[in-house]
């Protein structure tokens, strides 16, 4: 698919949360109304069409269970497991807290285990059984609307888990005048879709709505255009966690910095091609890709765009140590031909991520709880977080807030049930832990900037599994246990057996 785009998305916002209102001169209200219409009625497959309602065969989920679960399958517990994952779907699709917590205390009493139920969550029972092709989804999820298009390749099976390539389109395709009517922003879509699952046949592609009005970020409307529909595409696809995927060029090449940067472990690899991250507030993260591989592209002779952009933030990933692989050409301009975008791609799809890294980063100066978190660790509190200091961007009336004040903290995981934690302007953080990183059986210690801050034992819990299963997203991880850290003075630290 063509990767061209023109528009400077980094400093695009928007308050509405949805399709509302095309900025500028590129479309009317009743216009994108009659998109998302058309979209709906031209598209032979809608998975709004295909909500899961029928649960996936025993022996198809006998196999699920299997991979997923590995040496804590017994197939003689089918059934248990069989009545757990019907009390999961429940506690996952209940809106009433009440509800959830009698849930809860069903799963608490139950015969499966924290640990192997947190493997479990990955697997949807009601995953459809859907053919290779092109879908459309617009739903209404929790204050959401997702819109987004997917497509599975011909040999798509929900048996096995699959890549995720999540693709920013490029908005000169309906940035010009005279405006593409909605059969053909149906078509355009679509034919990016086929075009990419035709040359790539082994993974699964989505691509958000495009929005004019707050692009892909770093608005929360932005974020959440395409972050939700990655979420929601693990609801009817078997997504696995550990080869998520992003691209974008211009525009998009920016919405990706920033998504990687705001939303590191969700992504295993992302490739920003002519794009970077200007503000400071993006700078201010870039520790937090210790895990998640930037793949850069430039040209020296991009007009739009100036190299330099890509330039200074390269260098400073390198300064401080975190893996990154730039690309600079000369005399391309700013789009790149079909051949590097390839080239890219074969390297951003060969990187696996690790689930549970040994070592995690955060700096931050937001105090929006999912931007201090990554992987397993967590940042709940700094000790002086600094005055508020409002940001409005130049499309928009959205706002975020940061604070004068900066905190980091680094967790490294040691031999012999050990954990190492540097942190500065910290007062409270948590670490999630599971079975793959330490040895729940023996006593585990922690200690924090040298100083012994928790030695004992964290046990796993399904409160602790599910909270943060609704805090992360389901099946991205699974952490049945978390060491809660007081570092104010003279405080007692403990392991925590319900998260807050």
């Amino acid at each position: 698919m063509p990767l061209h785009d023109t528009i400077d998305a980094s400093n695009a916002i928007l308050h509405a949360p949805s399709w509302k209102r095309l900025s500028g001169t590129f479309q009317t209200r009743s216009v994108v109304a009659g998109v998302l219409i058309c979209v709906h009625l031209w598209l032979a497959n809608s998975l709004a069409a295909q909500s899961p309602s029928t649960e996936i065969p025993r022996a198809e989920l006998a196999v699920l269970y299997q991979t997923e679960l590995k040496d804590r399958y017994d197939e003689s517990k089918l059934d248990q497991l069989l009545v757990t994952h019907r009390l999961l779907e429940q506690f996952f699709a209940e809106r009433s807290s009440g509800k959830r917590m009698e849930i809860l205390q069903q799963l608490e009493q139950g015969p499966v285990d924290p640990i192997t139920l947190g493997r479990m969550c990955r697997i949807r029972l009601h995953w459809p059984d859907l053919p290779g092709g092109v879908y459309y989804v617009s739903e209404r999820v929790g204050p959401h609307t997702v819109a987004y298009f997917l497509g599975l390749p011909e040999g798509y099976t929900r048996a096995k888990a699959w890549p995720l390539v999540v693709r920013l389109p490029p908005t000169d395709a309906f940035a010009r005048q005279p405006a593409p009517d909605q059969q053909e922003v149906a078509r355009i879509y679509t034919g990016w879709l086929n075009e990419e699952i035709k040359q790539h046949t082994d993974a699964v592609v989505l691509m958000p709505l495009m929005n004019f009005d707050h692009l892909f970020g770093p608005s929360y409307a932005g974020v959440n255009a395409v972050m939700q529909p990655v979420f929601h595409a693990a609801e009817r696809a078997n997504i696995d966690p550990a080869r998520v995927h992003l691209i974008g060029h211009s525009a998009g090449g920016h919405a990706a910095w920033n998504l990687a940067l705001h939303y590191p472990t969700y992504f295993a690899s992302f490739n920003a091609l002519a794009g970077s991250a200007k503000n400071e507030f993006q700078r201010v993260r870039l520790k937090i890709l210790r895990n998640t591989w930037p793949i850069v592209w430039h040209d020296a002779d991009d007009e739009l765009i100036k190299v330099d952009m890509s330039r200074q933030i390269v260098r400073a990933l390198r300064a401080q140590k975190v893996d990154v692989d730039y690309e600079e050409t000369k005399g391309l301009g700013h789009r790149p031909p079909m051949q590097l975008v390839d080239k890219m791609y074969a390297k951003l799809r060969k990187r696996v991520r690790s689930l549970y890294p040994a070592e995690v980063t955060i700096q931050s100066n937001r105090l929006d709880p999912i931007y201090n978190r990554a992987d397993w660790l967590q940042i709940d509190q700094p000790t002086r977080a600094g005055d508020d200091q409002p940001v409005f961007f130049t499309r928009g009336t959205e706002k975020i807030v940061l604070q004068t004040g900066v905190w980091s903290a680094t967790a490294v995981i040691k031999p012999r049930n050990q954990i190492e934690v540097r942190t500065d302007n910290v007062e409270l953080l948590r670490l999630f832990l599971n079975e793959q990183m330490l040895d729940f059986d023996r006593a585990m210690s922690v200690r924090v900037n040298g100083r012994v801050c928790f030695e004992g034992f964290a046990r796993p819990n399904v409160a602790t599994l599910l909270n943060d299963q609704l805090f992360m997203g389901r099946g991205w991880r699974s952490f049945p246990a978390v060491i809660e850290l007081d570092l104010a003075p003279r405080a007692a630290t403990r392991p925590s057996e319900e998260p807050k």
